[in-house]
C-alpha cells in the first residue's frame, strides 16, 4: 500500500509540471499569433506609407513626402512615437537593392508587441520590425532593359558589331556562366549592367577599343555574380509589369465581322479582319497593300495588321491583335502612330488546350511583333509623367506600346519561336515598353532601333549582324518618361 501512496503523491507534481507545460506551449502560440496578426498589420502599414511617399515624388511634390508617409502610417494605425512605436521615412533608401535611388522611399516601423502568457518566462515583449520600399518611376527608377530568363545560356546576346547604347541600367537575370555575350566587335554602354550569372569577356568595341561592356557610373562593369559568394549574387530582378493589366478581349461566337471588312464598335472604336483561313476558324491579317495612305482606328484586330505597302497611320487608342500579330515588310511598308498601345494575343484564348486551338498551328493562331526588309515603323506610347508634364497615367496601358499576352507561346531558348523580330535593314523608333516577358526580342542584320524613351522587356534579348539600338535615360525628375509608375518595390 506504501507503493501505491508513493505514486499517488508523484502524480501531483507531475500534474503541476505538465499544466505549466501546457501553459507555456498555448502561451507561445497565442502570443505569437499575436505577434503575426501585429507584423501582418504593420506591414499594410508601412506599404502604405512607402507608396504614400513615393506618390508624393512621382508628383513633383518632394518637400512633402516624409508627411505623406507619417499620415499614411498613422491612418493604418501606427503612428510615430506612439505606444513605442518608430515610423522611419527614408528617400533615397538606406538599404535594401534601391539603395541610393532618389525616386525610392523606403519607411520602416519598428515596435515591441507585449506579451501575456510569455511573462512566466520573464518575456515581457517581443520587438518586430517591417520594412518597404516603393517607386515612383519605373519599377527600378534606373533600369530600362530587362532580360527575365533564369538560367539559360545567351540570354542575352550583343554580336557580330552590333551595338546597344544604353542611357540606363541593364538587369540580365540568367545565372548560367555565359548569361551574356557581348562578342566579335560589338559593345554595350549602360549606367550600369547587373548579370546575376556570368558573362563572356576580353573582346573589345569595334569603334573605340574599348571594353565590350561600358557603364557611365562607377563600381564593377558589369556586375557579375560569377564565382562569387551567394550574398554578393546581384538580385534578379522582378518583371516590372508583372501587375500590368490586359485588356479584355471578346472571343465570343460573331465578335469577329464578315471577312475582310471592319465594322464600328463600341467607343468609336472598330472590329477588323481578313479572309476567314476555315470556316469556323481564325482570320487572315487584316492587310493593307495598296499604294498611298491609310489610317486605321483603335479596336481587335481578327487576324492581326499586315501592312505590306503604303504609308499607314494608327489612330490614338488600344488595338488588340486577336491572332496573326503585326507585321510591317518591305521597303514600301510604313507604320506611324501616337498615344497607341498595342495588345497582341492569341485567336483563341492562349490556355485553351484544345488541339484544334493551338496557337502554334499558323500566323492566323499567333504571331508576334514582326517589322522586317526595309519597313520604316515609328509608333509611340501614350505618355503620362505625373507632376512633370501635368499629365498622369490614366490607363493601365498608358506607357506601353506593345504588351504579349503573357499565356502565349513561350521561346524555350535563344533564337526558338516565338521570335518579336525587328530584322533586315529596318529603322524601327520605338517609344514606350515593349513587353514580351516569355519570349524572345532580336534586332537582326543591319537593324536599328532610333534612340527613344524606351523600356525592353524580353525572356531572351538579341541584338545581332551590324544591328544598332540606343535607348534614352528617362528616369531623372526633369525628363519627359513616358513611363511612371508607383510601385511596391521591396
Amino acid at each position: 500500500m506504501k507503493v501505491i501512496k508513493n505514486q499517488r503523491g508523484i502524480i501531483f507534481p507531475l500534474t503541476a509540471v505538465s499544466l505549466v507545460g501546457l501553459l507555456i506551449m498555448a502561451g507561445l502560440a497565442l502570443d505569437t499569433g499575436r505577434l503575426y496578426s501585429d507584423y501582418r498589420r504593420a506591414q499594410t502599414a508601412v506599404d502604405a506609407a512607402a507608396l504614400a511617399g513615393a506618390f508624393e515624388k512621382y508628383y513633383g511634390r518632394v518637400g512633402t513626402f516624409q508627411d505623406a508617409a507619417q499620415t499614411a502610417a498613422a491612418n493604418n494605425g501606427f503612428t510615430h512615437n506612439d505606444n513605442d512605436i518608430t515610423v522611419t521615412i527614408n528617400s533615397p533608401p538606406l538599404s535594401g537593392f534601391y539603395i541610393g535611388n532618389p525616386f525610392s522611399v523606403e519607411a520602416i516601423i519598428t515596435q515591441p508587441s507585449p506579451t501575456t502568457f510569455l511573462r512566466v518566462l520573464g518575456i515581457n515583449e517581443i520587438n518586430y520590425s517591417v520594412r518597404a520600399v516603393a517607386n515612383g518611376s519605373l519599377a527600378n527608377g534606373f533600369n530600362c532593359v530587362y532580360v527575365l530568363e533564369p538560367s539559360k545560356k545567351n540570354a542575352f546576346q550583343v554580336t557580330s558589331d552590333s551595338s546597344l547604347d544604353a542611357g540606363c541600367g541593364i538587369v540580365i537575370n540568367s545565372t548560367h556562366e555565359r548569361a551574356s555575350a557581348v562578342e566579335s566587335g560589338s559593345c554595350v554602354k549602360a549606367g550600369l549592367i547587373s548579370i546575376v550569372g556570368g558573362f563572356v569577356t576580353g573582346q573589345q568595341c569595334s569603334a573605340d577599343g574599348g571594353p565590350a561592356y561600358q557603364c557611365s557610373k562607377s563600381g564593377q562593369c558589369p556586375l557579375s555574380g560569377r564565382g562569387k559568394p551567394e550574398k554578393d549574387v546581384p538580385i534578379a530582378a522582378p518583371d516590372p509589369f508583372i501587375a500590368l493589366l490586359a485588356p479584355t478581349v471578346d472571343r465570343s461566337g460573331g465578335a469577329c465581322p464578315a471577312e475582310e471588312t471592319c465594322v464600328d464598335g463600341a467607343n468609336g472604336t472598330n472590329v477588323c479582319s481578313g479572309k476567314e483561313k476555315d470556316s469556323g476558324g481564325p482570320y487572315e491579317a487584316y492587310t493593307i497593300d495598296d499604294d498611298g495612305s491609310k489610317t486605321l482606328k483603335p479596336g481587335t484586330y481578327c487576324g492581326g495588321i499586315h501592312v505590306k505597302k503604303g504609308v499607314v497611320t494608327l489612330n490614338s487608342g488600344v488595338y488588340i491583335l486577336r491572332g496573326g500579330g503585326l507585321r510591317v515588310e518591305g521597303g514600301d511598308a510604313e507604320l506611324y502612330g501616337s498615344d497607341v498601345s498595342i495588345y497582341n494575343t492569341c485567336f483563341w484564348d492562349c490556355t485553351d488546350t484544345s488541339s484544334d486551338h493551338d496557337p502554334e498551328k499558323g500566323k492566323e493562331w499567333y504571331w508576334t511583333l514582326d517589322i522586317n526588309s526595309s519597313a520604316t515603323f515609328d509608333v509611340s506610347a501614350p505618355p503620362c509623367n505625373g507632376g512633370v508634364s501635368g499629365k498622369e497615367c490614366s490607363s493601365p496601358l498608358d506607357g506601353v506600346l506593345f504588351f504579349s499576352d503573357r499565356d502565349a507561346p513561350s521561346s524555350d531558348n535563344p533564337g526558338d519561336y516565338p521570335v518579336n523580330r525587328i530584322d533586315s535593314s529596318v529603322n524601327a523608333k520605338l517609344t514606350g515598353a515593349v513587353y514580351v516577358g516569355n519570349q524572345h526580342l532580336k534586332f537582326h542584320s543591319n537593324s536599328s532601333g532610333d534612340r527613344a524613351n524606351a523600356v525592353l522587356v524580353s525572356k531572351f534579348l538579341e541584338i545581332s549582324s551590324n544591328s544598332d539600338v540606343a535607348l534614352n535615360h528617362f528616369t531623372d525628375t526633369n525628363s519627359s518618361s513616358p513611363l511612371k509608375r508607383v510601385t511596391l518595390v521591396e
